[in-house]
């Protein structure tokens, strides 16, 4: 049966009696009283380490929407703050303690030409900064990358964006299945564009003008997590806290090994990736509502406005695509490229009264992508409030399936991996 012929029938809300139309696909909840409008708050709760984060980053980005709304966002970039100064402190005690480590293991074999002693200390010393150097995040080499022979109309959009946003383009495009976009960096000062085929798939093309927009608007307003000094100390960090972990070493010796050297090193280093992570992570509302901004300058404050509300059904469109997977995997569906088709016609045909609830669980205070977005609610009001703008970009019919075009071999090969589970 299509989605289309879904029948709907009605029954009465338990909590005021008003009536409420039922839809097998989606959740029963009333329009007068709004029970069970967000069922997987009340049911399941949002508990949990997780919960609390998440909680936190909902009063912070709220606050700082406060802050944005009375200041207007248009014009505004982020500012130099304490926690910016103490993530690159900490970036920079990270990367000396590594050269350290170093350095003392040299001085300590030089000297140890007389003394033993010396050597058997410094030569471990200097082998373990071959294990803990600084390290620069690489490309995931699993995964399509497109450079500028391969897509150059992607890179003529995406270098078009970047200038109006006043920043510098990125060198390669990375291309996965998820319901994601981001940019982040690698090697020493190489940018990456991560785009999600899950995403990408059901904007319309001035929405996607606004997903770039707002993703190389990260690199406009020195967002520090995406730049390569403090992105290589938390990837540092991270790979010293798998490397030190007691847990890792195994038979007497390396018991022995883990009580006496490796415990405290391994706390010290969880410490300081924890600390690092909250200091950057800090902020992220201001930095999301500013990037926002910047996707409603380039591509206009409706499309930015649309990506926003496209946001909202990440979840639907997340469940769809496992749907398809499985369908897929079990040789009832197709494996080829029209699966991101099928995506997008299901995003669709999601009917008013599904949107209206999500627009309603947008609304509750607790509702946010991830402990590093600020609501999506509170974000589209802080769109609305600075009013209507003209496209600096335009993403017309023959570009967009000029683009398209280019991503197609990647998205037959998502397409087949997304089939096998992978």
């Amino acid at each position: 049966m299509t989605e289309q012929a879904q029948s709907t029938t009605e029954q009465d809300c338990p909590q005021c009696g008003a009536g409420m139309p039922v839809d097998e696909r989606y959740p029963v909840w009333c329009t007068e009283c709004e029970w069970n409008v967000a069922p997987e708050l009340f049911v399941y709760g949002v508990g949990g380490t997780a919960g609390l984060r998440r909680e936190s980053a909902g009063r912070h980005g709220t606050a700082t929407f406060e802050e944005l709304a009375r200041e207007g966002t248009k014009g505004h970039r982020a500012r130099l703050t304490p926690a910016h100064v103490l993530s690159y402190a900490l970036a920079l005690l990270v990367h000396g303690l590594s050269f350290a480590l170093l350095g003392v293991g040299v001085w300590l074999l030089v000297r140890g030409w007389t003394r033993p002693l010396a050597a058997a200390l410094g030569l471990p010393m200097a082998l373990l900064f071959l294990v803990l150097r600084p390290r620069f995040p690489r490309l995931d080499t699993s995964l399509p990358r497109l450079g500028r022979a391969e897509a150059p109309r992607l890179f003529r959009l995406v270098d078009s964006v970047a200038r109006e946003v006043g920043t510098r383009s990125v060198d390669v495009i990375v291309v996965d299945p998820y319901v994601n976009a981001a940019v982040t960096t690698y090697g020493l000062r190489r940018r990456v564009l991560h785009l999600g085929l899950g995403l990408w798939s059901v904007l319309t093309p001035q929405e996607k003008v606004a997903l770039l927009g707002h993703e190389l608007g990260h690199f406009a307003n020195g967002d520090t997590r995406h730049g390569s000094f403090v992105g290589s100390a938390l990837h540092t960090l991270r790979l010293w806290v798998l490397v030190l972990v007691p847990e890792r070493w195994n038979g007497r010796f390396g018991r022995l090994l883990s009580l006496l050297v490796l415990r405290g090193p391994h706390h010290l280093a969880q410490s300081a990736l924890t600390l690092l992570e909250k200091v950057t992570r800090r902020g992220f509302p201001r930095r999301e509502y500013l990037a926002d901004d910047l996707a409603a300058q380039v591509a206009s404050t409706e499309a930015a406005r649309d990506l926003m509300e496209t946001l909202l059904h990440a979840e639907h469109i997340d469940g769809e695509l496992r749907r398809l997977s499985e369908e897929a995997a079990q040789g009832t569906g197709r494996a080829d490229e029209t699966l991101w088709q099928r995506l997008a016609e299901h995003l669709a045909a999601v009917p008013p009264r599904e949107r209206e609830r999500m627009r309603r669980v947008s609304a509750l205070e607790w509702h946010q992508q991830d402990a590093g977005h600020p609501p999506t609610h509170r974000r589209i009001e802080l769109l609305d409030r600075r009013g209507p703008s003209a496209p600096r970009i335009v993403l017309d019919a023959r570009t967009s399936r000029a683009v398209e075009r280019e991503l197609r071999p990647a998205a037959q090969t998502l397409a087949q991996a997304v089939a096998r589970g992978a």
